[in-house]
């Protein structure tokens, strides 16, 4: 404290003596020579009531203004400290953000894959059950067709039995004699008793 209480008397003193000597010679040249000793006295007073007046500032205002202006250095060094940890925490929001949008971007491509990869499978799936389905179906389609070729074949041949078997009978009636009949009556029974064990 009396380091500063020094520092202070030191510098009231040099400008007390720094006025006094720029302001004398000043007043001394400006003044008439036949003015009178009030003048001067008043011109030195003045400089004294001011040198006591700031004296009296500094003595009784400094640490009043001193502390104000510390207030108001740490007030306005707290609002930066927050508004910078505020900053920072949004400059950390904001990269949280960006980050979660980044995977959701991410998930959303894996899910879309995903979902067209299924799609692709189910379709492939689609495609092999109608190809099944569609064997399936012309293989029977084949099995009918075969089966009513052969049903057609087989009438066919009956009619064509049939007809065969009327048209000789119409031939052989022309030509059969009961002499004829009976030889082939005997040949076919004599067939049928030396085949039987």
């Amino acid at each position: 404290m009396t380091g500063r209480y020094d520092r202070l008397t030191r510098q009231t003193f040099a400008l007390v003596t720094v006025g006094v000597t720029f302001w004398n010679p000043i007043q001394a040249l400006a003044a008439d020579p036949a003015g009178s000793w009030r003048q001067t006295y008043d011109t030195v007073m003045m400089w004294v009531n001011f040198i006591i007046l700031v004296t009296l500032l500094v003595k009784f205002l400094r640490q009043p203004l001193r502390n104000f202006l510390n207030k108001q250095r740490d007030a306005v060094k707290d609002t930066l400290d927050r508004l910078e940890a505020e900053k920072c925490r949004i400059d950390e929001d904001i990269r949280s953000l960006q980050g979660d949008l980044e995977d959701r971007k991410q998930k959303a491509a894996d899910l879309h894959q995903r979902i067209v990869a299924q799609g692709e499978d189910e379709r492939r799936d689609i495609i092999e059950t109608a190809r099944q389905e569609a064997e399936r179906r012309l293989a029977k389609a084949h099995q009918l067709i075969e089966a009513h070729h052969r049903e057609a074949c087989q009438v066919l041949r009956n009619e064509m039995v049939d007809i065969a078997i009327h048209l000789a009978m119409q031939e052989f009636s022309k030509h059969m004699t009961p002499a004829i009949e009976q030889t082939l009556t005997d040949r076919f029974l004599k067939t049928v008793a030396d085949r039987r064990p």
